[in-house]
C-alpha cells in the first residue's frame, strides 16, 4: 500500500513539474508587438552585416544615431558616430581591414525587453595587414525606435584586436 501511494505521489510530482515547465516555456516565448518588431529589426540588421552590405546596414539605422565602439588608434572605424552616413563609411572601412571569408559572427544568446536588445556572442576575423587571426567574446546593446536602430554600443576585447594589428 505504501509503495502504491509513493508511486502515485511521484507520478503527481512529475505531472506538476511537466505542467510548470510547459507553462514557463510558453510564457518565456511570449513577446509584445514592440518586442517582435524590435527583434525583426535587429535580425535584419545582422543579416545585412553578415552579407557585408554597408548601404543596407545603414538603412537599418536612424538618421540621427548614438553609435559607439570603444576607440582604438589601430581601428579607424571605432569611436562615436551620430549620423547614418557615418555608419556607411564605418562599415566600408571595417570590412576593408579584414580578409574576406575569415569573419564569423556568432550570436549565442540575446535578451529582449521592449525596444532594447542585448546580444552575446563571439566574433573572429583575420587582419589583412598582419595575417593574424583572432576570436573573442562580445556583447552588443541596441535600442530600436520606429523599426530603426537608434543606439548601438559594442563591448569587445579591444586589446585582442589591437594585438592582431601589431
Amino acid at each position: 500500500m505504501k509503495r502504491k501511494v509513493k508511486q502515485s505521489k511521484t507520478k503527481q510530482l512529475k505531472i506538476i513539474a511537466l505542467i510548470l515547465l510547459i507553462g514557463l516555456s510558453v510564457k518565456g516565448q511570449t513577446y509584445s508587438e514592440q518586442e517582435k518588431n524590435t527583434k525583426q529589426t535587429v535580425d535584419k540588421f545582422f543579416e545585412y552585416v553578415t552579407a557585408k552590405d554597408p548601404e543596407k546596414i545603414a538603412s537599418m539605422v536612424s538618421e540621427n544615431v548614438d553609435w559607439y565602439i570603444f576607440e582604438s588608434k589601430y581601428m579607424p572605424w571605432t569611436g562615436h558616430r551620430n549620423k547614418r552616413s557615418e555608419v556607411v563609411e564605418l562599415f566600408k572601412t571595417l570590412f576593408s581591414y579584414f580578409i574576406d571569408g575569415s569573419e564569423k559572427l556568432e550570436a549565442k544568446s540575446f535578451l529582449l525587453q521592449g525596444n532594447q536588445v542585448a546580444v552575446f556572442g563571439t566574433i573572429e576575423r583575420t587582419v589583412k595587414k598582419t595575417g593574424k587571426h583572432f576570436k573573442m567574446p562580445l556583447a552588443i546593446h541596441l535600442t530600436v525606435e520606429n523599426n530603426l536602430i537608434s543606439q548601438f554600443t559594442i563591448y569587445e576585447e579591444t586589446l585582442i584586436i589591437e594585438k592582431a594589428f601589431q
